[in-house]
C-alpha cells in the first residue's frame, strides 16, 4: 500500500505512476495525483521538484512568448501609475532543473588531472577513477527509469538512465568522501563536516558537506545549480595546487557555476529556473497594492534568495500595483522592470537592476 503522506523526492521520483503522469502517458490514473495534491497541499512543492527533474531528464524546453509577457505587462499598467515600458523584451527559455544541486559535465574533452585515468563507456563518456589503489564499485543505470544507489555513508544517489558512479569500497579515505560521476544523478547527500563529499565530474570539482544535487553530463560544460545549502567548485587541477585555490567559489541556492571543459574557466551567475525556497507569506504571497518596490524586491530576495541590487534613492518614489503567481522568477523580473521602464542584468550571482527612476 501506498502511503503518498509521506513521499519524499525520491519516492516521487521512482513512482513509475508519478512519472507517466508528468509525461502526458497516464490513463487510468489521470485524476489520482491531481487528488493528492488536493488531499496534501504541503507536498505541492515537493512534486513540483520531482516533476521538473523527470523533465529536465527528457531535456524539454517550456518557452514563455513575448506575446504573453506583454498581455501581463500591459494589464499591470492598467493599474499602476509608473511610467510605461520601454525597449523590447528579451525572449527567454526556461529549463526544468529540480531538485538541489545540478551538475552538467562534459565528456570526451581532456581530462586535467594526469592522476586520474579515463575508462570509456559504451555512450563514449568518461567515467573517471581515483589514482589511489584499492577495489572500486562501479554503478551503471543501464534501465530506461531511474536506479535507487544507496551509498556506504547513508547518502543516496538517484541514478538517471545511462548514467553511472564509481566510489571506493573503504568509502571514508583521508577524511574524504568521493564519488566519480558519468552521466547525470540526483544525490541526497548524508551531512558530515568532518568528511567532506566531493564529486568528480570532467574537470570540475563540487565539495559538499550535505545537500542534496543532481548531475548531468553533456559534451562541453559543468553547471552546478544549487538549491540548498552551500557547496564549493573548482577546476580539478587547482584542486591540490594552494596558488589557485582563488578559483573556487562559493554558490548559495539558486545559483549556479558554469565551467568551461574547453577553456578551464568557471563562471557563477543564477539559474536557468530558480526555485522557491520558502513559501511567500500566506495572505499577500506575490500580490502587492501600490507597495513601493523596495518591498517587491525584498519578497522576491526573500523567497528566492537571490540578492538584488539597486538604487534606492533613484528608485524611492517606484511602486507596483500587481499580481505575480506561478511566473518564474524571471519572469517576475521581466513584468516588474519593462512596467517600472527598468532594466536588469544578472552579474556575479545577483541581480543588478538599472532604473532612471519614477515619476
Amino acid at each position: 500500500m501506498k502511503y503518498y503522506k509521506d513521499y519524499d523526492l525520491e519516492d516521487f521520483l521512482q513512482d513509475e505512476s508519478f512519472r507517466r503522469w508528468v509525461t502526458g502517458e497516464a490513463e487510468a490514473t489521470e485524476g489520482l495525483w491531481e487528488e493528492i495534491v488536493r488531499l496534501y497541499p504541503d507536498k505541492r512543492v515537493i512534486m513540483r521538484q520531482a516533476r521538473e527533474l523527470i523533465l529536465a531528464w527528457q531535456e524539454p524546453v517550456a518557452i514563455v512568448t513575448d506575446q504573453q509577457l506583454e498581455d501581463q505587462v500591459q494589464r499591470i499598467l492598467h493599474t499602476t501609475r509608473t511610467k510605461r515600458p520601454t525597449g523590447q523584451l528579451r525572449l527567454r527559455r526556461w529549463l526544468s532543473v529540480a531538485a538541489v544541486v545540478t551538475l552538467i559535465a562534459g565528456f570526451g574533452g581532456a581530462f586535467f588531472w594526469k592522476q586520474y585515468r579515463g575508462t570509456d563507456t559504451p555512450g563514449g563518456s568518461a567515467a573517471y577513477v581515483p589514482p589511489t589503489s584499492g577495489a572500486l564499485k562501479e554503478v551503471a543505470n543501464t534501465g530506461k527509469k531511474p536506479m535507487k544507489v544507496a551509498l556506504p555513508d547513508g547518502s543516496r544517489v538517484s541514478l538517471a538512465p545511462s548514467a553511472r558512479i564509481s566510489y571506493a569500497s573503504r568509502f571514508v579515505r583521508e577524511k574524504k568522501r568521493e564519488v566519480y560521476l558519468s552521466g547525470e544523478a540526483f544525490f541526497e547527500v548524508t551531512k558530515d563536516p568532518q568528511n567532506p563529499f566531493f564529486v568528480y565530474a570532467n574537470g570540475l570539482v563540487t565539495r559538499v558537506l550535505g545537500t542534496s544535487f543532481v548531475v548531468r553530463a553533456t559534451d562541453t560544460n559543468v553547471e552546478v545549480l544549487v538549491r540548498s545549502g552551500r557547496v564549493s567548485v573548482l577546476p580539478l587541477k587547482d584542486l591540490e595546487n594552494p596558488g589557485e585555490r582563488n578559483t573556487e567559489l562559493l554558490l548559495t541556492p539558486n545559483q549556479q557555476a558554469i565551467f568551461s571543459v574547453k577553456d578551464n574557466l568557471v563562471s557563477k551567475s543564477i539559474t536557468h529556473m530558480p526555485l522557491e525556497l520558502i513559501k511567500p507569506d500566506q495572505d499577500a504571497g506575490f500580490v502587492f497594492e501600490n507597495q513601493p518596490v523596495s518591498k517587491v524586491f525584498s519578497v522576491l530576495e526573500k523567497v528566492y534568495g537571490i540578492p538584488i541590487v539597486y538604487d534606492a534613492a533613484v528608485m524611492e518614489k517606484c511602486s507596483l500595483r500587481v499580481e505575480l503567481s506561478n511566473e518564474p522568477f524571471f519572469t517576475k523580473l521581466d513584468i516588474i522592470t519593462q512596467t517600472l521602464g527598468a532594466t536588469y542584468r544578472v552579474s556575479d550571482g545577483q541581480v543588478v537592476i538599472s532604473s532612471e527612476g519614477c515619476r
